[in-house]
């Protein structure tokens, strides 16, 4: 299971930096495996905060980081939740339209899933202690990725 975690938060965070620092693109594998060898083997949440407080500098400039430590967490806030409700439709939609696979599409997410994936979303964006304003941008992209045919 850790392997699909890392395929699918590396695929989450790709398509956000696409959208939101495509600058940065050109870096993202590297950074992607600096981010997954940080949190490999280690089972406590401080290890996204590790990776973030790095190199101070460049996490304010690079924004690859801040993207895939927000992947990250509301993949496993999504898979967390789906223990408990009815949310395993949206992980379902996104392991369907990860790149390379070719299982049967599950139907597109409803209105009340979208929503849960935009709370889940801004939750921990504010929990990795990101501004109100940025939050909520960040959990707009996540669901409008989500969204996208």
């Amino acid at each position: 299971m850790p392997e699909e975690n890392d395929e699918i938060v590396g695929s989450l965070g790709r398509e956000l930096v696409s959208d939101l620092a495509p600058e940065e693109l050109p870096l993202y594998p590297s950074l992607l495996s600096q981010f997954q060898g940080a949190n490999r083997g280690r089972g406590d949440k401080s290890s996204h905060d590790q990776f973030l407080g790095f190199g101070g500098a460049e996490a304010l400039t690079m924004l690859t980081p801040v993207i895939l430590s927000f992947a990250s967490s509301v993949w496993q806030a999504l898979v967390a939740e789906a223990a408990a409700s009815s949310v395993h439709g949206v992980l379902d939609y996104v392991k369907a339209h990860l790149p390379g696979r070719h299982e049967a599409s599950p139907p597109p997410l409803t209105a009340d899933q979208l929503q849960l994936v935009r709370t889940v979303a801004e939750r921990e964006a504010r929990r990795l202690d990101i501004s109100e304003d940025q939050a909520g941008l960040l959990a707009d992209a996540m669901v409008g990725l989500l969204a996208a045919p």
